[in-house]
């Protein structure tokens, strides 16, 4: 992409040259259909992504096909793209994203929105769906934050809801075939929908259901991309398990990735040891929405004692817990517990649908510090629904006294406490609840600053980039314009907050006189919804029943134990246990 003396003008030039251990460079003119993975991020954020890591190797062990990294470069980078005219290309071959079959673009996060157009048109490629000829590329994207499309329907020629580990292949395979063809583009997207489930098309407004991935037919890559660059996630990754079963009200994962299905022991033991010897890692992640709730983690941690890795471990909930396992996980090795109480109250807590207590949570961390952890980390929300202000205040009165019990046994104790506000998402039961506005947040986190010891380290997310978060989340087709105009005034990277990229979204907005408050207010259950026609989760009125059985305060127990008929498994797709 750049020269070798361009390279040395720009930030982290290691970012734009490829040649990665492990990478996978194959012959262009041999390979028959081809595709670029576009992560709309930084090299160093989107190398440690692991569905990008499982697309890849998935692809490109395919004989007949190719797949080859994109990044959204830095803005230094892409300044001397645009004054030297130069198109963005792929990391393995230097192609320019407009010689791809398909390009296949990730969805983490709705943040990244302006960072997707940023991309295409450094690749050359025609913003809208509908200018596409059929010697053009095909967008498709996929990804969490994708599941109510709206704010980005125009720019993309199709949409895939839920895991495509089973069906990427033959989907890659198909509209590759079409491209070289020359087939007409909307009897391609019609066909689609018919040959593949979860595909849902902007330009026919289809209805469609989340595809979900036998236990059986998920992929676990067993090499592992070495990042040339530092990483953010500097370590191996192994899916330990998928989905989550808790059911937690607000969170959109338990709905789009449901149902639990545990990765056997074995070959969680055999991915570790392989992707160990290919990269060299000395740290890896068990990736899952709920470590702890992994029914063989005990046996898993015990048969890898000997292997000397560092095992991370990711949010965890009080209430599955095992203290006598994390006493076999060194923590002058892992150097930071993760918790997310979210709550700071237990009355509140249960109205989440988690059932663990503050006591639970201080009694961890009085076993834990006692035994040599030093760094804890919470995670809180504030503007859930039915909060009160005591609530608030519970917040700052939990992590003031685990700070004492923490320092009580060991003097180099930290806490550290990242709070935000609550964003209502689609396919929740609380995805009919009002999100607060910043003004209102800003308040709230003063009376939580104002009753925090000074020794406390807490960072608290700007309310405004949770608005904004919020409006996407739940937008209708009007968003998209606003993303497309906060584009064309320079927004980029908003996952990045700053009073600048701020004001070109409050321009945006103004610009085409809509109000971003309209998007926060609650909705009744009875008015449709912007994704009605996308079935993600479970079935609506199942929601409801736990809308209202939250108001109560009434918990819900583990699917795992006994089926609550929230409409997501049928055939054969149950919880599947290790």
């Amino acid at each position: 992409m750049f020269s070798a003396s361009e390279l040395y003008k720009v930030e982290k030039p290691s970012r734009y040259i490829g040649g990665e251990y492990n990478s996978i460079v194959k012959n262009w003119e041999n390979i028959p259909y081809k595709v670029a993975l576009l992560y709309p991020d930084l090299y160093e954020v989107g190398m440690s992504y692991h569905g990008l890591q499982l697309f890849y190797y998935k692809i490109n062990g395919e004989t007949d096909l190719l797949a080859e990294r994109v990044f959204t470069p830095a803005p230094d980078a892409i300044n001397m793209l645009k004054e030297k005219n130069i198109p963005l290309r792929s990391l393995e071959n230097k192609k320019p994203l407009s010689s791809f079959d398909v390009i296949a673009v990730h969805f983490l996060t709705e943040l990244v929105a302006t960072n997707v157009l940023e991309t295409l048109s450094l690749g050359e490629i025609k913003l809208f769906s509908n200018e596409r000829t059929p010697d053009d590329p095909y967008i498709i994207a996929g990804g969490p934050a994708i599941s109510n499309p709206a704010f980005f329907e125009p720019f993309l020629d199709a949409i895939f809801i839920g895991e495509a580990d089973d069906i990427i292949v033959d989907l890659v395979r198909f509209l590759s075939e079409a491209r070289q063809k020359h087939a007409n583009r909307e009897e391609t997207l019609q066909r689609l929908t018919t040959l593949f489930d979860g595909i849902y098309v902007p330009s026919l407004k289809n209805s469609v259901k989340e595809h979900h991935v036998l236990r059986e037919d998920i992929y676990y890559p067993e090499r592992f991309l070495v990042p040339n660059v530092e990483a953010v996630q500097e370590r191996a990754v192994v899916e330990l398990m998928r989905g989550c079963t808790r059911g937690c009200h607000f969170c959109h994962a338990s709905s789009y990735y449901r149902p639990v299905r545990e990765t056997p022991p074995d070959k969680v033991v055999e991915l570790v040891k392989s992707i160990k010897k290919s990269t060299g890692f000395s740290e890896v992640g068990l990736l899952s929405l709920s470590t702890f709730d992994y029914s063989k983690l005990n046996d898993v941690v015990d048969r890898l004692q000997g292997e000397h890795l560092n095992m991370s471990l990711p949010s965890l909930r009080l209430d599955s817990l095992d203290l006598s396992l994390l006493k076999k996980v060194d923590p002058t090795a892992h150097l930071t517990l993760t918790i997310a109480p979210e709550a700071g109250s237990d009355e509140l807590r249960k109205k989440l649908n988690k059932g663990f207590t503050n006591e639970q949570i201080l009694r961890a961390v009085d076993v834990l510090s006692e035994n040599g952890w030093t760094k804890f980390k919470f995670y809180f929300m504030v503007g859930l629904p039915f909060e009160t202000e005591e609530d608030v205040r519970s917040i700052a009165k939990l992590l003031n006294e685990a700070d004492s019990v923490a320092f009580r046994n060991n003097r180099r104790s930290r806490i550290h406490g990242t709070i935000a506000s609550f964003v209502p998402k689609p396919f929740t039961p609380f995805q009919w609840e009002r999100q607060i506005t910043p003004d209102e947040a800003e308040q709230k986190y003063t009376i939580i600053r104002k009753s925090l010891k000074r020794q406390i380290d807490v960072s608290f997310r700007d309310p405004w980039f949770s608005l904004l978060e919020g409006v996407l989340s739940r937008s209708d087709e009007k968003v998209s314009q606003v993303v497309l105009e906060a584009w064309k005034r320079g927004a980029i990277f908003d996952t990045s907050e700053n009073d600048q990229k701020r004001a070109i979204w409050e321009d945006a907005w103004q610009s085409l006189n809509l109000d971003p408050l309209d998007y926060l207010k609650g909705r009744s259950t009875n008015e449709p919804l912007p994704w009605d026609h996308i079935q993600v989760g479970p079935e609506k009125a199942f929601l409801e029943t736990q809308r209202e059985k939250s108001e109560k305060g009434l918990l819900t127990e583990d699917c795992r134990y006994g089926c609550l008929g929230c409409g997501v498994c049928e055939g054969d797709l149950w919880p599947t246990m290790a």
